[in-house]
């Protein structure tokens, strides 16, 4: 596949946001990001422009009568099988960007009861595919406090290593193993700039971490939020 082809990253980089991009083409997507700048540009910019466009939609107020038909439908299917409602795809799909940031606002609230959120600026929620959040990081002037989620099912015989990609630049640097269980204080490397990262990596490691200094397979990439 030519991934130098503009019309081909962008329509990959739209995938990939938007959640339709599945299995391992999300990973070599995913993989690609960390090596191929323009692969990180494409998904900034969709990333951007969806965020403006649900920040477009003026919000709407439902009547009355709305909230007494849900009610009549509640009491009318109390005693009935429970059914799944899908909203559209579109709406989802709309609303997902602007929920993220305020998803991984409460998991810190709810995982980390005891963090004054006012002190940290700096967070990021790492999640797998089924969105299921396996790490929390909370970002102060010396460390990394990364905490591991009770979702996460660890490999015995693996680490997994936290990577940093800056801006402008192509090699992933790392940030130091993760904990498979409870919490775990990373030194802050000298360069980590919140405003200069373009993404965070994990990626899945022999014990002890990379053996080359680079990632050997990764397995998911988020973002740093400043609040």
């Amino acid at each position: 596949m030519n991934y130098n082809k503009p019309e081909l990253l962008d329509a990959l980089a739209a995938q990939y946001v938007l959640g339709t991009l599945k299995g391992l083409a999300r990973k070599r997507f995913q993989r690609l990001m960390l090596s191929l700048p323009q692969a990180r540009e494409a998904t900034v910019m969709w990333e951007q422009n969806l965020n403006d466009l649900a920040g477009a939609i003026k919000p709407q107020t439902p009547g009355d009568h709305v909230w007494q038909h849900i009610l009549n439908k509640i009491e009318n299917n109390a005693h009935t099988v429970k059914t799944v409602i899908k909203p559209a795809p579109s709406v989802w799909r709309t609303w997902s960007f602007i929920a993220t940031a305020a998803c991984i606002i409460l998991a810190f609230l709810v995982i980390q009861p005891t963090t004054q959120l006012q002190d940290s600026q700096q967070i990021a929620l790492v999640q797998n595919q089924d969105k299921q959040s396996l790490w929390f990081i909370n970002v102060n002037e010396q460390a990394l406090s990364v905490k591991a989620s009770t979702k996460l099912v660890a490999q015995t015989d693996k680490d997994y290593e936290l990577w940093m990609i800056l801006k402008g630049q192509d090699t992933p640097i790392s940030l130091g193993l993760l904990p498979k269980q409870g919490e775990k204080l990373l030194i802050k490397d000298t360069r980590f700039d919140a405003q200069n990262i373009a993404l965070l990596a994990v990626s899945l490691e022999p014990l002890g971490g990379s053996p080359n200094g680079l990632p050997t397979e990764v397995l998911y990439t988020t973002e740093l939020v400043i609040l």
